[in-house]
């Protein structure tokens, strides 16, 4: 009875421990994240944003995305993908208003995803 009683507080442990890590991991990700595209996005706005600027916070995103793979839906890193691919394809042929709302969109993508999935009331019920 003891060692079922402390195996359950242990694997509660556990859960508790590696879902409070996948929260800060993933928020923290998409605050550096969002940080770059917010860059991105004055220098759109400015029209200096370049080629480089664009694949430089694709670079920043491809090796972030490998480890956010461990934690949320694949539909979700798909998304962002798709949008960020967009933006960088305007800004190759220098198209600042057609890349800066796609810049806007990922930009809501960083605040709207990491909390999609938090354990908060919203998403339970």
């Amino acid at each position: 009875m003891i060692r079922t009683i402390v195996s359950i507080v242990v694997a509660l442990g556990l859960i508790l421990g590696v879902s409070l890590y996948e929260l800060y991991y993933v928020n923290d990700t998409f605050a550096f994240f969002e940080e770059a595209l917010l860059s991105l996005y004055d220098k759109a706005e400015a029209g200096l944003a370049t080629y480089e600027d664009g694949t430089a916070v694709q670079t920043f995103w491809e090796e972030k995305k490998k480890s956010l793979q461990i934690w949320l839906p694949h539909t979700a890193i798909q998304e962002v993908d798709y949008q960020l691919y967009e933006a960088v394809g305007y800004l190759y042929v220098h198209d600042y208003k057609s890349a800066i709302p796609k810049i806007e969109v990922v930009l809501g993508m960083c605040e709207n995803i990491p909390h999609a999935y938090t354990f908060s009331i919203e998403n339970i019920f």
